[in-house]
């Protein structure tokens, strides 16, 4: 899904990420969000609120249950690209992927090696290129890794 810079900064929180990928899944309710994360219904509630305003949630479907309206969440994607353009005809310049996870040390490591593998198959492509194929352009592709703050218990 396209973005815009606010609906980055809107994502650009791990608790947030962590919802988006729980809705992309199924539909839930902000109750079962919190439940799953095991964190306060009242702090999911106030995120889930942001995410809808931002116009990354949707609401999927609604329940009447005991006189109360459930409200069933989904995410509209789950990877996120952040709209970046020279302001000349629109043609994109530069485009981002990125997301935040969770991992641990072994875990970071495994996915710098796979991600060094990916590097390597692809940097191959270009010093012995395909003849049938010339209309190569060039980009400076990188990946950085920044370990942010815990996340706040709610």
């Amino acid at each position: 899904m396209n973005i815009n810079l606010h609906q980055q900064k809107l994502i650009s929180n791990p608790l947030r990420m962590k919802i988006i990928f729980l809705l992309s899944e199924r539909a839930l309710t902000a109750k079962q969000v919190a439940d799953e994360l095991g964190k306060s219904a009242g702090s999911i509630h106030y995120h889930i609120q942001q995410l809808y305003k931002g116009d990354i949630l949707e609401i999927e479907s609604t329940n009447e249950y005991k006189g109360i309206i459930e409200k069933y969440y989904r995410a509209k994607a789950n990877q996120f690209h952040l709209n970046q353009t020279d302001g000349v005809g629109g043609d994109e310049k530069q485009s981002s992927r990125g997301t935040i996870l969770s991992l641990t040390k072994e875990e970071l490591q495994s996915f710098q090696g796979e991600l060094d593998e990916l590097f390597m198959k692809y940097f191959k492509k270009t010093i012995k290129p395909d003849e049938l194929t010339n209309d190569r352009d060039t980009y400076d592709v990188s990946c950085s890794f920044m370990k942010l703050p815990k996340e706040e218990e709610s």
